[in-house]
């Protein structure tokens, strides 16, 4: 008997006649709360689950040229036609992710973010998919244990410095070791800044007003990131010319420049912004 699909039928949640309100619904959860947040939560690992399977999916219609059709359809065109336009760029990112997806899965218990797989995927692709998951459910649950909540940036940067401690080292084997080696002497999971940032996602409880710039500081740590992400992306990298690359940089310099010169004032203490440049942002 094959496996029920995740379907509204089979699944065990339901709108309530009436929306709860603060009066009829306050305090802790109670048990069969609980039951119905978690009966929730199974719609964001399906997606999960679904996304690494659609990779799968990919790459049997792929190798077994099922795409052809009536035998003159190309692999591209399937994609426009069966896949809403899914790009050949994303059709194979997915092929290539959907076996470390699935692994982590395994040694989890639940799958992981789109956004954790792409980060650890150089990890698996220096190592192996076994020792890439493994080194990303100890981090899972040490974050889980210490109350802080992974985020990609954290699994982004344990990456690259995993995979530096393997610099210039060609054997396999011996590069493997390097790089699980790096990840398992790493600093414990639970550092102030982490904790930092994930209360201030979760938002203040203390009472106290967020200072505006930390708030703004989040942002622009959150903006180099997704500027770090973009500027790895290999299509867009073969399809970047070279004066449009070096508008870009000079783009990147010129507000490392304008960020050095903010200045940030506290009672009469002024720190001196002409001092403060932050060298990922201006060099290139």
């Amino acid at each position: 008997m094959r496996a029920q699909p995740f379907t509204m039928e089979h699944w065990g949640l339901s709108l309530p006649d009436v929306d709860a309100t603060p009066e009829t619904a306050r305090g802790p959860l109670d048990e069969q709360e609980q039951r119905l947040l978690s009966e929730a939560h199974r719609a964001v690992d399906n997606a999960r689950t679904a996304r690494w399977m659609l990779g799968f999916s990919l790459e049997v219609v792929r190798r077994r040229r099922l795409y052809r059709g009536d035998g003159t359809r190309t692999w591209e065109q399937y994609l426009t036609l069966e896949h809403d336009g899914l790009s050949t760029s994303e059709a194979d990112r997915l092929q290539k992710s959907w076996r470390l997806a699935q692994t982590v899965q395994k040694e989890l218990g639940r799958p992981l973010p789109d956004s954790h797989l792409r980060k650890l995927q150089p990890y698996a692709e220096r190592t192996n998919d076994q020792e890439a998951a493994r080194a990303y459910t100890e981090l899972y649950w040490a974050h889980q244990a210490g109350g802080v909540r992974l985020v990609a940036n954290q699994v982004q940067q344990r990456v690259k410095n995993a995979v530096a401690a393997a610099k210039g080292v060609s054997d396999p084997a011996e590069r493997s070791q390097a790089i699980s080696a790096a990840w398992t002497t790493a600093p414990e999971a639970v550092m102030p800044a982490q904790r930092g940032e994930a209360e201030r996602e979760q938002g203040d409880t203390s009472g106290r007003r967020l200072d505006p710039v930390d708030a703004a500081l989040q942002l622009l740590n959150t903006a180099r990131q997704v500027v770090e992400d973009a500027a790895e992306d290999k299509a867009a990298r073969r399809a970047r010319s070279s004066e449009e690359a070096q508008r870009q940089q000079e783009t990147v310099r010129r507000i490392g420049r304008i960020l050095s010169k903010v200045k940030i004032e506290a009672d009469a203490n002024i720190v001196d912004g002409e001092v403060i440049v932050d060298a990922e942002l201006v060099e290139g």
